[in-house]
């Protein structure tokens, strides 16, 4: 771990802390820093706008309310990611989703999902905006298992002991089911090439 990467957990372990004590403040630096990847998170697995906002809201809430039993403060994104994670799985089990999950594809200008770079070549932006679409509809098709953890190592960037202590997995599970997604995401996108 980089000197960077030490000193922004210690910030959000003092955060936590902080929260911990009651003060409102820290905690909503908490929301700050965490409600973008909560959505992003989200959507990935549950290819559905409103269904992220909500988990990503009830996570952040769920946060709140039983921060006070989370002993270790430097666990607190994995201890957030996978009360997310928990219930986008109940989302997806829940009878209204069936074996498919719609794919909302309206943006509204939601920073969360789009280039927010004005300068951007207009034709570039569609071209990757039509990538993301595809990506996500490809995401669905994915197994759920192999969805959720290829969406926490290249959709939120966190570590294979990381992703395994968010899903209570053995690490080689972790790096299984990734290869199994890598690869056939890689055989679905060859299209695209």
């Amino acid at each position: 771990m980089s000197q960077d990467e030490n000193d922004s957990s210690a910030r959000i372990a003092t955060l936590v802390l902080r929260a911990q004590d009651g003060d409102v403040n820290s905690f909503e630096r908490l929301v700050d820093k965490y409600q973008a990847p909560l959505l992003r998170l989200a959507f990935r697995m549950l290819g559905n706008r409103a269904d992220a906002e909500d988990v990503a809201q009830e996570s952040l809430m769920n946060a709140w309310l039983k921060l006070e039993y989370l002993e270790t403060p430097e666990a607190f994104s994995t201890w957030l990611y996978r009360q997310a994670v928990n219930r986008c799985k109940d989302i997806l089990r829940s009878p209204r989703h069936g074996s498919t999950v719609p794919i909302d594809d309206t943006n509204d200008g939601n920073p969360a999902w789009t280039d927010t770079n004005a300068s951007a070549d207009p034709q570039r932006q569609a071209e990757n905006q039509s990538s993301m679409d595809a990506l996500s509809i490809l995401l669905q098709r994915l197994p759920r298992e192999q969805r959720e953890c290829w969406v926490l190592r290249e959709q939120m960037d966190l570590s294979y002991a990381e992703i395994s202590r968010t899903l209570a997995l053995p690490e080689a599970t972790v790096r299984g089911r990734l290869s199994r997604a890598r690869k056939t995401l890689a055989n679905e996108m060859k299209e695209w090439q």
